[in-house]
């Protein structure tokens, strides 16, 4: 034999001439899920409903000190927390990114903007604002599915 013909028989051994297995178990079909049953999607309205219950909860009393780690320190609590939150609603196989901005509330204004370049059908995001007389707060929360 040649070795090209050697290499090809020893790559194709246990198999059948259709590429089935010769030992006569079934194998099951290899299934890849490409989209999200729909009872497991992430829902906007869903995640908005957290997102604002974790903001009125963490925010309630809170004013802006612009000095030290506490704003720090709270952003990213608050942000842990909606995560962790989010992790317990059924939204299988996807992956969740949290942004949190807290500012002292002057009356001055903010834009925003994000850009996005994900799969319409599958990826999401939900965004809450919240607001008492010492500080505002936004926070997004991105779902990004994973194939």
């Amino acid at each position: 034999k040649r070795k090209d013909q050697t290499m090809a028989d020893a790559g194709s051994e246990g198999l059948g001439t259709d590429g089935e297995s010769k030992t006569g178990g079934e194998e099951a079909p290899i299934n890849y899920q490409i989209r999200p049953a729909f009872k497991r999607m992430f829902k906007p309205n869903q995640v908005k409903k957290v997102i604002r219950e974790v903001l009125e909860q963490e925010l309630v009393d809170k004013k802006y000190n612009p000095s030290g780690e506490a704003v720090n320190k709270l952003t990213k609590h608050v942000a842990k927390t909606v995560k962790n939150r989010l992790k317990e609603l059924p939204m299988d196989r996807y992956k969740i990114a949290v942004q949190v901005i807290i500012g002292e509330n002057k009356g001055a204004g903010i834009r925003m903007g994000c850009r996005t370049f994900w799969d319409a059908q599958t990826d999401r995001m939900a965004k809450e604002e919240y607001e008492n007389e010492e500080i505002w707060a936004v926070c997004i929360a991105f779902g990004v599915y994973l194939y």
